[in-house]
């Protein structure tokens, strides 16, 4: 039978001071960004509680987008480590790492543009893959990797079929590639 392990560090670094920082500390103490961290084994609880949904894929991210609603990231820091890395809100747009790699110039234009994304409505395909934060708990969060790149709420709006193609063409393992030109 084959056995399954997982090598969990006891500490990880501080990524501003490089301090070594316990497991079982939730947050830095002596940083001014309080990073929060999740072990291995507690970040998986949440994404089975359902309050941690995977994003890695990208996608429009609906629901949740008042001031006081954002949504947190959490990134693999290695060792068994999830730290929150930003927040976002709904209406706004998550792309692969994949896809914001072979893009990057085009998703930097599109997400250049600014506005107020109140005043557009998100209509979007059967293509797009939609991360819903509707249902989710206060304070759940999102999973994400390096390298992946979230368009503003306007400019998802104005340009959310592109963007649904894009990150469809950066995902060729993806069913919503299937049928792309």
């Amino acid at each position: 039978m084959v056995q399954f392990c997982v090598d969990i560090a006891a500490e990880s670094p501080c990524r501003n001071c490089e301090a070594a920082v316990p497991l079982e500390v939730d947050k830095y103490p002596e940083c001014s960004t309080l990073t929060y961290r999740l072990t291995f084994t507690d970040f998986f609880g949440e994404i089975e509680a359902m309050r941690i949904l995977n994003a890695r894929l990208g996608g429009l991210v609906v629901g949740r987008h008042g001031t006081t609603d954002d949504i947190p990231m959490y990134l693999h820091v290695g060792g068994g480590i999830f730290e929150m890395s930003g927040l976002m809100h709904g209406g706004e747009f998550i792309l692969s790492h994949m896809a914001a790699a072979k893009h990057r110039e085009t998703i930097e234009r599109i997400n250049s543009e600014k506005g107020r994304a109140r005043d557009m409505p998100l209509r979007y395909s059967t293509r797009a893959s939609v991360i819903n934060t509707n249902l989710m708990p206060p304070g759940g969060a999102l999973w994400i990797n390096h390298g992946q790149f979230i368009v503003n709420g306007f400019a998802t709006a104005k340009h959310l079929e592109k963007l649904e193609q894009l990150n469809a063409d950066g995902n060729p393992e993806s069913f919503l590639s299937i049928g792309l030109p």
